[in-house]
């Protein structure tokens, strides 16, 4: 896992580094600097860049720069947008040096420039950027997003809100960003991180400081919680699930969780369901459908029923599809047996209103709400869960004691102690189903013995992640008895 920082955090770690002498600002502001480089040397060799310098930090970030590249006999040029003489530190020092370098340094970017140079370096505002970008700023913030040239982050992208990815005013359009020692928590929270292109992080030192507790989750996490089977695997040993889900309108939610649980590997996986759509089930022949009543929705009788299937199972997911039918005297119950439990969709609903349950979640349960459902269970408007979905997730995963995974572009994840960010997959995940094949996926994880933090950790990036990724880490896990069917042709042909 990455650290992920808030502009706040990266200032501390900065600051204490500067302040006993282990590091000097001016030399971190080089190797910031020999970071852009770099990439402008690998990403676009022989093109000409121009480089908007600010009066802070970054654009000292940005004279520095401007030197490296006049070395590499670059063909480039910097305009500053602040008054000179109002330059301090090591960014006043860092201007004397470009201009002792024979660096050309404008005043006015006039639409010429934008046609000359090849590549547009953005170093007008870093991680310290904290009200509306106005004027010339934001005149040439839509100059530099118009020209369609590709646009270089220094550190940001000038007009993201480095903690929460708010869009302050106006806001660069980057094709990379290089960012500095860690991730910037608005490089991975939306609206932010649309803006920052393909991020890069480059270290300024050696010291990792102390242990964040935001980070983001890797495939290589993933892959090290995922460990490979044993020879001896038997499907007793693989975990036993169940899923209490579906009813007459909401099938499709409780077959697409039931088949992502048996691919996420689950030995034996059960699907209780409504009577009146077992029939449904026959397209998915190695769960075990058991109808809990005569009825085609949940009830009171229907919970008395998948409550005694609970014995001997590893984990439990209840709400894919369930509908308005009661389900309160199995959450209740379920949440009385301490079996590791997801919480999803319509079961979140039936919580919300339920206080006396919601106070009996504990830390063997994953909830899994979308922003609307976190708003109904919590209070909060879902505007204000948006604008800070990270202190959302930790906040209430702290206050019930349980694993809250939020989902979005960005999933948030937490134990009330640290946050997890998944970032992995695409716009595509953004339709019916997805939530249901989630819940599924961790649930089967949960059944195999993973802790429900790293469980929820691992469901969220193998559902994001690419089909062959996913199927990469998941190795023999995913395999189902059809799919042995399915070779037995192609096997026989090849002999």
């Amino acid at each position: 896992m990455k650290r992920v920082v808030s502009a706040d955090e990266m200032r501390r770690f900065e600051q204490e580094r500067f302040s006993d002498g282990r590091a000097k600002s001016i030399d971190w502001m080089e190797r910031a600097a020999e970071g852009v480089d770099a990439l402008l040397a690998s990403r676009y060799p022989e093109k000409s860049v121009l480089v908007f310098c600010g009066g802070g930090n970054n654009g000292g970030d940005g004279f520095a720069l401007l030197r490296l590249l006049k070395r590499r006999n670059v063909s480039c040029a910097g305009v500053l947008l602040a008054k000179a003489e109002q330059l301090t530190g090591d960014a006043k020092t860092n201007y004397l040096r470009a201009l002792d370098c024979g660096i050309t340094l404008l005043t006015i970017p006039t639409q010429d420039l934008f046609i000359e140079y090849d590549v547009l370096v953005d170093a007008m505002f870093g991680t310290g950027l904290s009200r509306s970008v106005s004027g010339v700023y934001a005149d040439v913030i839509a100059q530099m997003n118009a020209s369609g040239k590709p646009i270089v982050a220094v550190d940001l992208p000038s007009g993201v809100d480095a903690t929460t990815g708010a869009i302050l005013g106006a806001s660069v359009s980057a094709s990379e960003t290089v960012t500095f020692q860690f991730y910037k928590r608005g490089q991975l929270l939306l609206p932010g991180r649309i803006f920052c292109g393909e991020v890069f992080v480059h270290l300024l030192t050696d010291e990792a400081g102390e242990a964040g507790n935001v980070n983001l989750f890797l495939r290589e996490d993933a892959a090290r919680l995922l460990p490979a089977r044993p020879t001896d695997s038997h499907k007793g040993k693989n975990g036993r699930a169940l899923l209490c889900v579906g009813s007459l309108h909401l099938t499709g939610a409780a077959l697409l969780s039931t088949a992502a649980c048996l691919r996420a590997g689950a030995g034996l996986t059960t699907a209780a369901v409504p009577g009146g759509i077992k029939p449904a089930f026959s397209v998915l022949p190695e769960a075990m459908a058991i109808p809990v009543n005569d009825g085609e929705d949940w009830d009171e009788p229907g919970c008395e029923e998948a409550t005694k299937l609970l014995s001997q199972k590893n984990a439990v997911c209840i709400g894919c599809g369930v509908g308005e039918g009661n389900i309160l005297p199995l959450l209740d119950a379920v949440l009385e047996s301490n079996i590791p439990a997801v919480l999803d969709a319509d079961a979140l609903n039936q919580l919300a209103k339920a206080p006396e349950i919601l106070e009996k979640l504990h830390k063997n349960v994953i909830l899994t709400p979308h922003p609307a459902e976190m708003a109904r269970l919590c209070g909060e408007t879902i505007s204000q869960i948006l604008a800070d979905p990270i202190g959302t997730a930790q906040t209430y995963a702290s206050k019930w004691n349980c694993v809250v995974l939020l989902k979005g572009a960005t999933t948030c994840i937490s134990d009330g102690d640290t946050v997890r960010l998944n970032i992995s997959g695409n716009a595509g995940l953004a339709k019916g189903g997805s939530g249901d094949v989630l819940a599924g996926l961790i649930t089967g994880l949960l059944a195999q013995g993973i802790a429900p933090y790293d469980a929820a950790s691992c469901g969220a990036y193998l559902l994001g992640a690419s089909a062959d990724t996913a199927l990469d880490l998941l190795k023999e896990r995913m395999l189902l008895a059809r799919d042995v069917i399915d070779a037995v042709e192609q096997t026989i042909h090849n002999w």
